[in-house]
Formats: C-alpha cells, structure tokens, sequence
C-alpha cells in the first residue's frame, strides 16, 4: 500500500476544481474555464503545443489560487485575464524587432494590466482570509443528477411568466357592466368637469368675469389681474393642443404665436 507523503497532503489534486465531481456545478466551471481561454493571447500560426500548454498553464494558476468557492473562482479568472493582458502588451511594446513606433503606450497599459492583476489577487486574499465553512478543493461531489442549464433557464422563464399572469381567483367572475345612453353621458359630463377644473387649477375664477359658456373669452379693452390670468392659460392650452395636433402629422416645429388685439375671441 502507497503512503501518503506530507507534499501530497498538503497539495491535493490540481485538477479536482475542474472534475466533474469537484467542489463546483460543472456547468459553471466550463463557463469559468471557456472565459479564462477566451482571454488567452492564442496565435493561430504557432505550434498547436504551444498552445495547449499556455492553456494549460492558465488552469494550473486558476486552481492554485485555491478558490473555495464560485466567487473566488470569478475573481481568479479575472486576475490571470489581467495577467494575459500585461503579457501580450508587453511583448507588443517591447518588440525590438517590428517597431509600431507606439511602444510607450503598450508599456503603459501592460504595467496597468500587471497592477490590476495585483490588486485582484490581494481582493481575493481578503476574501479567503474571512472566516468561511471549509470546502476544499479536493473533496467530490455528486453533480450528475444536477439540472441541465437549459433546464434551469426555462424553469425561471415560467416562474416569470407565472407571475405576470393575472391572479387565479375562486370567487365568480362579476357581472358584465352595461352602460346605458343616459351613464355615458353622465360620465362624459364628469370627465369634462374633471377637465376643466384641472385646467382651471390655480386661476381665481370666481373674481373672473367674461368668461363665455364654451369657455372662452372676448379680450377686453382693460383686462382685470384675473382676466389676464384666465386669458393667458387659454392661450397656452391652445397652443399646446395645436402643437399636439401637429406631432400627430409628423410637424414638430413649434406653433406661430399669432397677436391678439381687444376684441378677438380667446378660444
């Protein structure tokens, strides 16, 4: 029987957070591991060994950050995208060979990149240093009765859609309204009182005096305070409706303020 070494005790398998038995849903590994590859500065001219092995590198460095969880997972494959990032930029800036005449700029942003990457891996650090229930990496789980991500997906859409149908009630449905001639007319009379109090709103009508039966007014020679008031807010619904009549024909220009003199009708 094999011993088990110090060395191997305290470094588990490298690869368990990757299983699909391992500490996280597979499916949200395989997004986690296609981001980090996607972030890769992949040639498509080099050897396909070169590239398997930067891959490779990529998911050793994720697994020794040793995340505990989905979160630690998210912050890692963050920080080696920082790191990728400052590697390409620097072999970009640094190209003795194929100068672009730009190299200050891509140093530049390969040392931002490189103090991202540093500033992520100290987050992360804070994170794990915060006590947590202990789920180490290589410790299995069962995930093979786990939904599908479709599954998952639909399932949420029908909640959704559950919630936006109308209530189901056991009470009998209330009766059908019927409006007879006489309750249109005297709903009408109410929207239009409704109307004219909201337009009237503010204006001191009961100290106004000519104001016509359709509401209008014919200007005065020496308009009271009150009837200028009155006047002024007629004007102004006027042109508002005009200009509303207009958006309705496509014109957006705003209406000609026309003059009025004593004697016009203020509509």
């Amino acid at each position: 029987m094999r011993e088990t070494t110090e060395a191997q005790t305290q470094h588990p398998n490298p690869y368990a957070i990757f299983s699909e038995t391992g500490p996280f849903n597979p499916s949200f590994t395989r997004e986690a591991v296609r981001t980090l590859f996607r972030t890769l500065p992949l040639d498509p001219a080099e050897p396909k060994p070169y590239s398997d092995r930067r891959m490779h590198a990529a998911l050793l460095a994720l697994s020794a950050l040793r995340p505990r969880d989905e979160i630690d997972v998210m912050l890692g494959v963050q920080a080696l995208s920082a790191y990728h990032a400052a590697a390409a930029c620097f072999r970009i800036g640094m190209n003795s060979r194929n100068p672009k005449g730009d190299s200050t700029r891509h140093i530049s942003t390969a040392c931002n990149a490189a103090r991202t990457f540093d500033t992520l891996l100290k987050a992360l650090e804070r994170r794990q240093a915060k006590p947590q229930p202990p789920a180490p990496a290589h410790v299995e789980r069962i995930w093979t009765h786990a939904p599908h991500p479709s599954e998952i997906i639909d399932s949420l859409a029908d909640a959704v859609r559950a919630d936006l149908a109308p209530p189901q009630s056991d009470l009998p449905p209330a009766p059908k309204v019927v409006w007879t001639q006489q309750d249109l007319a005297i709903a009408e009379a109410h929207m239009a009182k409704r109307k004219r109090d909201k337009e009237n709103e503010g204006l001191d009508i009961a100290n106004t005096e000519g104001i016509l039966p359709c509401g209008g007014m014919i200007l005065p020679e020496n308009p009271t305070p009150q009837q200028e008031a009155y006047m002024g807010r007629r004007l102004a619904l006027m042109y508002r409706r005009e200009y509303e009549e207009g958006l309705k024909k496509g014109i957006k220009t705003m209406p000609k303020i026309r003059p009025i003199r004593t004697g016009d009708l203020i509509p």
